[in-house]
């Protein structure tokens, strides 16, 4: 179980730094990805509480004025992957760190079954933004499909740790 971890854990950060990675990329639209990413390996680490506050500092600094066009579209992104962060580790059989206890109980399992429903529930938001719209372009694909990813390696660690 721990190497389908890793795995879930790793496929996450590559999804989060793919757009970062590709030519097309601006440099200033590389960091909120960078932060995800790294968000995302510190929470899975087992630190959550440091990958909760990068993250949501990085989604404040989005919604500032002067960022808010060019980055304001991850603010959710953000505060969605700190709550997928903070849910299993409230249940006490969280996905954060080497010692998972798996199969925890029933009144344990809520928070992570929240945690499920939002991941499936922003990974669906999320690829129905990459369908074609009216006149069949689309500006942000790459953004809604690194978004998807990610929401989908988060459900799939919140699986993991029922």
């Amino acid at each position: 179980m721990h190497l389908v971890h890793v795995a879930g854990v790793s496929a996450g950060c590559a999804l989060a730094l793919l757009p970062a990675l590709l030519p097309s990329a601006r440099s200033g639209g590389r960091w909120p990805h960078v932060v995800m990413a790294l968000g995302m390996a510190a929470g899975h680490l087992g630190f959550v509480a440091v990958a909760v506050a990068a993250l949501l500092g990085a989604g404040w600094f989005c919604g500032s004025p002067s960022r808010r066009a060019e980055s304001g579209h991850h603010i959710q992104d953000f505060v969605v992957m700190s709550a997928l962060l903070v849910l299993p580790a409230l249940s006490g059989s969280g996905y954060a760190g080497a010692g998972h206890a798996h199969g925890g109980g029933s009144a344990g399992a809520m928070p992570v079954v929240i945690a499920v429903v939002i991941g499936v529930v922003w990974t669906c938001a999320r690829l129905v933004r990459v369908l074609p719209v009216g006149d069949g372009r689309r500006t942000a694909y790459g953004m809604d499909l690194c978004s998807a990813g990610m929401a989908a390696s988060m459900a799939f660690m919140a699986v993991l740790s029922l």
